[in-house]
């Protein structure tokens, strides 16, 4: 490599086998040729970017790269110089004017949608058009088109019959990486705060009008407001067109009341792979993320329809048809324990066979073809498929009200009736779908006046001495004009236990650290007519979780 070939390696330390220039032209290019140059190691090469411009989603796209800590040329700059071969993730005429070798692959699952704007065609998926492939003087500019599956070569020969001589059945690097993450699971969903007795709802959602949040925006709303908290934890991955188009900061100002009613989000900096690998269920539309849970064995109701962007008969467009239809407007938890109990019509990992071939191969046939394209020979050490990184997922603040339903069954192994708790996180209700018997719950560090007016029982959730808990009762009993509340039911948390009283009844002592529960499971004893004036042992459960016990009896003078 002389001259200009890389541009200045005469000033380089490290020896570079070949050069490389990847071309971007949004954030999803980018998340997904950062894979793929994974794939080329344990090669020395030498890598530049450059921003492709013409996307109204390549805002800020430069100084991410800079982040990234990669060099950056701008695109004049880069047609003057020569490159052992261009990478990208999308196929338009602007690439036929840069020194080099091109090879395309797709930015997502295979080449699925239909997008005019940007293709000039609505008949054929993005990346397979003609016009994206060849010079006006019939050129073909990529050296390599690479696909996913057979299926979308013979796509091509339709629509491009010479790009299709070009065309290499890839299969799917980012796939393959995310299989061989599978290992960690237990450890992503550690990391989204999943716990052992908890059931992780990924929605996912594409840009544009006919996505998830398109179409259904209040649906991860609605999902915090009917799954019960300590049962089910709800994921959202956005389409990173999403966040450039909006803004990071303005998205999370549109999600705050979801975000502290307990919703995870994967933010656009964060492997969103992750969230697959870690889900049970995957409520979805016509992305790649769709077929990815197909691919991956999970199950999948669709939200959201977008066939219109899709090419008909095409795997994803087959995967929207004949996948099971989420009612938005329904009951929401109903639908979802029993699709994942139901026995599927038909497996989505037949229909994502469909769309990837060359399973568990990708990273070695592209850095293959890289070589024979820049003249060295097959490596004989195959490529080290690295696993998705760790979710950096973003949170609200800490849930302080709840809206309670509990339920008693017939005396238990302790000889008291056993309580079972569900809770949803107040502010996502709308107060339609409270029952007549449920109770609002709040810690005392809530700040909304509403919500502690409405409060049946207040926990103080921190710990404190005997003396200042004692404090705290006087103060608050019966009410509180300087708290403001009407609560019936006052608990704090000591080192030994919690204490317990009512507004017009009993003072009890309980042998847990669980104040919320204690409230809750004695509350509902005492509707019940259990006594609570003499020492007993109380039962529960949160949702399915295996009960627990405490004991419990008067609070001493």
């Amino acid at each position: 490599m002389s001259g200009r070939r890389g541009g200045g390696l005469e000033r380089r330390t490290l020896r570079a086998a070949y050069s490389v220039l990847v071309v971007v032209r949004t954030f999803t290019t980018v998340d997904r040729l950062r894979t793929i140059l994974e794939t080329l190691f344990p090669d020395a090469f030498e890598v530049k970017f450059t921003v492709e411009r013409g996307s109204v989603f390549a805002d800020r796209l430069v100084e991410y790269l800079r982040e990234l800590e990669f060099e950056v040329l701008d695109m004049r700059r880069a047609r003057r110089m020569k490159f052992d071969v261009i990478l990208a993730a999308h196929a338009t005429a602007a690439l036929g004017k840069l020194n080099g070798p091109v090879i395309v692959c797709p930015h997502g699952a295979g080449y699925n949608r239909r997008v005019r704007k940007s293709s000039g065609c609505d008949r054929v998926a993005t990346g397979l058009v003609e016009s994206q492939l060849t010079t006006r003087f019939g050129r073909v500019i990529p050296e390599v088109v690479f696909v996913s599956h057979e299926e979308q070569r013979e796509r091509l020969r339709k629509s491009s019959p010479k790009a299709a001589e070009r065309a290499i059945v890839l299969g799917d690097p980012v796939l393959d990486r995310i299989f061989a993450s599978e290992a960690r699971r237990e450890r992503y969903r550690r990391q989204f705060g999943v716990g052992a007795d908890q059931k992780l709802v990924v929605v996912t959602s594409t840009w544009g009008p006919y996505g998830t949040v398109g179409c259904e925006a209040s649906l991860p709303k609605r999902l915090l407001a009917q799954l019960p908290a300590d049962e089910y934890k709800v994921l959202l991955i956005m389409h990173p067109n999403i966040w450039s188009g909006h803004s990071p900061a303005l998205i999370k100002l549109y999600l705050r009341e979801e975000l502290d009613s307990g919703l995870v989000i994967v933010p656009p900096r964060s492997p969103w792979e992750a969230g697959l690998i870690a889900a049970d269920l995957v409520i979805g539309d016509h992305s790649s993320l769709s077929i990815y849970a197909a691919a991956l064995g999970r199950r999948f109701l669709l939200a959201a329809d977008g066939s219109p962007e899709l090419v008909p008969g095409s795997p994803l467009e087959r995967l929207c048809a004949e996948a099971p239809r989420l009612d938005p407007a329904g009951d929401l938890l109903e639908q979802i324990e029993g699709h994942l109990w139901s026995v599927p019509r038909r497996s989505g990992t037949e229909i994502a066979d469909l769309m990837f071939q060359e399973r568990g191969r990708s990273w070695h046939i592209f850095r293959s073809v890289v070589r024979k394209v820049v003249g060295l020979p097959e490596l004989a050490v195959p490529p080290r498929v690295t696993p998705v990184d760790d979710p950096r997922p973003a949170t609200g603040r800490e849930v302080t009200a709840w809206t309670v339903s509990t339920t008693s069954s017939p005396a238990g192994t302790t000889g008291s009736a056993t309580v079972g708790i569900r809770r949803y996180p107040r502010l996502a209700g709308d107060g339609s779908d409270e029952g007549e018997d449920d109770l609002q719950v709040s810690d005392y560090g809530e700040a909304d006046e509403r919500c502690r007016l409405n409060s049946e029982i207040i926990v103080r959730s921190e710990m404190l001495s005997r003396a200042a808990g004692e404090q705290w009762l006087v103060e608050m009993l019966p009410s509180s004009p300087k708290y403001g509340h009407n609560a019936g039911l006052l608990a704090y948390r000591h080192s030994g236990g919690c204490v317990l009283a009512w507004r017009d009844g009993p003072r009890i002592e309980a042998g847990t650290q669980d104040a919320f529960a204690a409230a809750v499971v004695l509350h509902r004893m005492r509707q019940d007519g259990w006594p609570l004036d003499k020492p007993g042992t109380a039962e529960y459960h949160f949702g399915a979780a295996e009960p627990a016990s405490f004991p419990f009896g008067p609070a001493p003078a």
